[in-house]
C-alpha cells in the first residue's frame, strides 16, 4: 500500500474528504455489527428485552446507518478528485521528462500507462479500496464473538481463516508472473499499433499493408492469451480461497453440534456461534474477490510510481551568462548501446560549427544532448558553463532554436505554428520570417493565407513545406544558439541555397551548431567535428580537414561523386 500513499500525495489532492468516506462506511458496517450484537444479546440473556424494545433500538440503528451511509459517496468523489489530480500530475512529470523517453517503444509504454493503467487504478480506488477496507469489520468481529463463546472454535475459525489466505499467497507468484508478461505484451501492442498507423500511408503505397498488420494481429492474439491467463491465474486462487473460508460453516457446525450434545454449549450459544460463522463468511468470500481486484490496482500503480521516479529535469533556474556550449567528457548510452564515447567540445558564443560523419556517427544524439533532449549517461553539457538543471529548461529553450529532421506541426492554422515559437509576434516579424524560409509563395496560394488550416500535424502541406514552417518558426524565435539538424534534407537545391543564404544573414552573431550530411552546405563553417562510432576523430576548417588524408575527405569524395 506504500504506492498507493505515494500516489496519494503525489497527487496533491487532500485526501480528507476520501478519509471521512472512508470512516463513514466503516461506521456503517460497525452498525451493522452493533444490529446483530442486539439480536445476541437477546439471545443469550437470561431474562431478554421485550419485541417492541428490541425493534425500536433496531429502529434507531437502521436510522443511524442510513444517515451515517450519506457519507459513504464522498470515497468515491474524493477518490475521483485523488485520480484527478494524479492524471495531471503524472502529465506535468513527462513533460519534464528528457524528451528521448517519449520516442519508440517508450511512446507505447506511455499511452497504456497513461490510458489503460490509470483507469484501472482510477476504477478499483474510487469503487473498491474503500469496501474492502470496511469489510474487515464485520468478520472481525464476529470472529471475537465465536471466540468469546467457545475459545476452540474462535481458533478453529481462524485457522480456516489463515489458510484460505494462504491459499492466495500461494498463487500470489504465478499471478505476477502473468501479470509482468501481460502487462509486457500490452505495450508491444500500443508500440506496433502506433508504428502500424504511423507507417501506413507508405505500406499502402507499396501495397503491404499485411507487412505489419499480421504481426499486429499476431500480438493482439498473444495479448487475448495472456489476458486469460492472467485472469484465471487470479480466479483459481480466489475459487480456492473462497473454498477455504466456506468450510468456516462446516466445521463450526460439526463442533457445535457435539458442544451441543456434550452439554458445553446452550441451544442459544449454538445459534449465536452458526449465524456468526455465516456472518463472518458472506464478507471474507467477496474480500477474496475484492483481493484480486486490489492486486491488478498495485499492480498499476507500482507501474505509475515508476513514472513518478524517473528523473525530471528543473523547469526554472540561473540565466547563463553568455552562449559559449561546452561538452565535457560526454558519455551518452541507449538501450545499453553507446552512442556519444566521451566527446569534449567547446563551441564560443557567436561560433558557426558543423557535426558531419557517417549514419550512425552520433551526430544527431550529440546535438539532441545539446538541446536537452537527452541526459548524459556521465560527462555534461553546458551553456555558458552552466548545465541543463541549473539553467532550467525554460530558460534553456528559450536560448536555443532546433530545427529537427523529422517535423512536428500543430493542427491548425500556419499561423498557430509560427506564433508557438513567440505568441507576441507583429505581422511584419512573421512577414519577415515567412519571406525568409521561402513560404511566400505557398501563404500567397492558400485560400485563408497564413490563417490557413495546414491539417493534423501539418498533413496538407508537402515534405519540403513542412520543413520551410519549422524553419520559419526557429527564425521567428530569435534565439542566440541555432540549432540545425540536416534541415535542408526535403528542400531542392534552388530553395536549398536561399534559405542558406538567409539564415546566414539571420544569424549573424548568433551560436550556430548544424549537422549536415551534404558537406557541400558547411563549407564556409568556423570549424568542422568528425564523427564516428560516438567520437570525434577530427576537427578543422574545411580547408584544412580537405587536404588531410582523413574521414572528412572520404566523405566528401563520395558526395561529390554523388
Amino acid at each position: 500500500m506504500t504506492n498507493i500513499q505515494l500516489l496519494i500525495r503525489h497527487s496533491g489532492i487532500d485526501s480528507r474528504q476520501f478519509r471521512l468516506g472512508l470512516i463513514g462506511k466503516v461506521a456503517v458496517e460497525a452498525l451493522s455489527v452493533l444490529m446483530v450484537g442486539v439480536l445476541f444479546f437477546w439471545l443469550l440473556t437470561p431474562n431478554p428485552m421485550s419485541w417492541v424494545t428490541v425493534g425500536f433500538v433496531a429502529a434507531l440503528i437502521l436510522a443511524v446507518q442510513w444517515w451515517v451511509g450519506q457519507s459513504a459517496k464522498y470515497t468515491f468523489l474524493g477518490a475521483y478528485k485523488i485520480t484527478h489530480g494524479l492524471r495531471s500530475q503524472l502529465l506535468t512529470d513527462i513533460r519534464r521528462q528528457p524528451l528521448s523517453v517519449l520516442r519508440g517503444k517508450r511512446l507505447g509504454e506511455k499511452v497504456k500507462l497513461l490510458t489503460a493503467d490509470l483507469k484501472q487504478f482510477e476504477d478499483i480506488f474510487s469503487h473498491l479500496i474503500a469496501d474492502f477496507i470496511s469489510s474487515w469489520v464485520v468478520p472481525l468481529a464476529m470472529l471475537f464473538v465465536v471466540g468469546f463463546i467457545h475459545p476452540i472454535l474462535g481458533i478453529v475459525t481462524f485457522a480456516v481463516f489463515l489458510l484460505a489466505l494462504s491459499v492466495l499467497i500461494l498463487f500470489e507468484k504465478n499471478f505476477n508472473q502473468r501479470a509482468f508478461a501481460h502487462h509486457k505484451t500490452n505495450i508491444d501492442v500500443s508500440s506496433r499499433l502506433l508504428e502500424y498507423v504511423d507507417c501506413l500511408p507508405m505500406l499502402r503505397g507499396f501495397a503491404k499493408t499485411e507487412r505489419l498488420a499480421k504481426p499486429l494481429c499476431d500480438k493482439i492474439e498473444q495479448q487475448r492469451a495472456d489476458g486469460l491467463g492472467l485472469e484465471w491465474a487470479g480466479g483459481v486462487g480466489v475459487l480456492f480461497a473462497t473454498l477455504m473460508a466456506e468450510f468456516t460453516v462446516v466445521f463450526n457446525l460439526g463442533l457445535v453440534s457435539f458442544y451441543l450434545q456434550d452439554g458445553q454449549l446452550s441451544l442459544s450459544e449454538c445459534l449465536v456461534v452458526v449465524v456468526a460463522s455465516v456472518a463472518c463468511v458472506r464478507p471474507l468470500t467477496r474480500m477474496t474477490v475484492y483481493a484480486a481486484l486490489l492486486r491488478y490496482m498495485l499492480h498499476a500503480a507500482n507501474r505509475l510510481v515508476n513514472i513518478v521516479q524517473l528523473p525530471q529535469q528543473v523547469v526554472e533556474g540561473t540565466p547563463p551568462s553568455c552562449c559559449d556550449v561546452t561538452v565535457e567528457d560526454m558519455h551518452l548510452v541507449i538501450d545499453e548501446q553507446t552512442v556519444i564515447d566521451g566527446i569534449n567540445i567547446n563551441i564560443l558564443e557567436g561560433q558557426r560549427v558543423a557535426f558531419v560523419g557517417a549514419s550512425g556517427a552520433g551526430k544527431s544524439s550529440l546535438l539532441d544532448s545539446i538541446a536537452a533532449f537527452h541526459i548524459p549517461s556521465s560527462g555534461s553539457v553546458k551553456i555558458g558553463g552552466l548545465q541543463v538543471d541549473e539553467v532550467g529548461t525554460g530558460q534553456w529553450y528559450k536560448m536555443v532554436s532546433y530545427v529537427t529532421q523529422d517535423v512536428q506541426l500543430l493542427g491548425g492554422s500556419l499561423r498557430d505554428n509560427l506564433v508557438l515559437a513567440k505568441p507576441d509576434a507583429t505581422e511584419e516579424e512573421i512577414e519577415s520570417v515567412v519571406d525568409a524560409a521561402g513560404l511566400a509563395p505557398l501563404v500567397a496560394g492558400l485560400p485563408k493565407g497564413i490563417d490557413s488550416d495546414v491539417g493534423e500535424n501539418g498533413n496538407r502541406l508537402s515534405g519540403g513545406e513542412r520543413q520551410r514552417v519549422s524553419i520559419a518558426r526557429a527564425l521567428l524565435h530569435d534565439a542566440p544558439i541555432l540549432l540545425l539538424d540536416e534541415f535542408t534534407s526535403a528542400l531542392d537545391e534552388n530553395t536549398q541555397d536561399n534559405i542558406l543564404s538567409t539564415i546566414d544573414k539571420l544569424s549573424r552573431g548568433k551560436t550556430v551548431i548544424t549537422v549536415a550530411h551534404r558537406l557541400d552546405t558547411v563549407r564556409n563553417m568556423d570549424a568542422i567535428y568528425v564523427l564516428d562510432h560516438g567520437k570525434i576523430v577530427d576537427s578543422g576548417t574545411h580547408e584544412t580537414l580537405i587536404t588531410k588524408h582523413g574521414r572528412y575527405q572520404q566523405l566528401w569524395q563520395a558526395g561529390q561523386k554523388a
